[in-house]
């Protein structure tokens, strides 16, 4: 993944002193584009794109012109350009930060047959600027797990959930919506290899390939058994093996490692979130 990092001064009062942009691929998504900025000067000329826009604005107004209407989106709304329609952009009041995916026709498409399970073909957004609180929350949550999560299984889900409830509410889809039923053999499979396996960068595609499901497919029918996403899942396994670790007088450092987290730092913050305590704390009592 690369990321560009550009700022420029302004002297504006606004939501911060200069423009700033953020900006990654992902060549897991066939190279999806994403953009976290903030704009209090800088503004768009007319363009297109081979791809769609889509994401959420966090912060301040953004004006623009799409399909011959003048729009203006506040923090909470959504956001949404369809491949080839013209639009410009430009910051309101005193600007705005968004949150932007650029995902190509093949990625949305390949969502669509996942919901779907039919072929899909190309999926058309007839909403370009709309609230939906749950959509906007996982499409921002999802933006924020591929800038900055370490495990690839929490950047899968995240995206994976997001994409998948914006098609569903607002795209035009060919077949009806599939209905999950409840898949108890099949996720056992997935749970028996998780624990197995806990100290691997486990990865979505992987898990359904085990049982032949999509990645989509695979968190509905696993929250319909568990009540969880596969990611939440996962972190309860690695919280609850990191305590049978700790307790053995395991050094934090080596738990963490043994255990599957990125890191020391990434395994505190989810152990104290589950147990109150850090590690070490955790460690201690049994050194007593």
């Amino acid at each position: 993944m690369t990321t560009i990092t550009q700022e420029a001064a302004v002297n504006k009062d606004s939501l911060s002193q200069q423009d700033q942009v953020n900006f990654w691929r992902d060549p897991r998504w066939d190279d999806l584009e994403c953009l976290h900025a903030t704009f209090v000067n800088h503004s768009y000329a007319p363009h297109t794109h081979d791809t769609y826009v889509m994401g959420v604005i966090e912060q301040g107004v953004e004006c623009y012109r799409l399909k011959g209407i003048n729009r203006r989106a506040v923090a909470g709304d959504v956001c949404v350009v369809n491949p080839g329609e013209l639009h410009d952009g430009r910051p309101g009041d005193n600007g705005y930060r968004y949150r932007m995916f650029y995902p190509s026709v093949s990625l949305i498409s390949g969502i669509s047959e996942q919901v779907t399970e039919r072929p899909g073909g190309e999926v058309h957004f007839n909403n370009a600027l709309f609230r939906d609180d749950e959509v906007g929350r996982l499409l921002a949550g999802a933006h924020r797990a591929l800038q900055t999560s370490p495990q690839t299984l929490e950047r899968d889900s995240a995206l994976t959930e997001a994409a998948t409830l914006l098609v569903k509410r607002y795209g035009e889809l060919r077949g009806p919506i599939i209905t999950i039923g409840r898949e108890a053999v099949a996720i056992q499979r997935v749970c028996d290899y998780i624990q197995d396996n806990l100290d691997l960068d486990l990865d979505l595609n992987a898990l359904a390939q085990l049982v032949g499901f999509s990645p989509y497919r695979l968190i509905r029918s696993f929250r319909a058994e568990k009540g969880i996403t596969p990611h939440a899942w996962v972190i309860g396994c690695r919280v609850k093996r990191a305590k049978d670790c700790l307790a053995q007088g395991q050094t934090p450092a080596d738990v963490a490692a043994a255990c599957g987290f990125y890191d020391q730092a990434h395994m505190t913050r989810h152990f104290k979130g589950t147990m109150g305590v850090t590690p070490g704390k955790y460690r201690a009592a049994f050194l007593q």
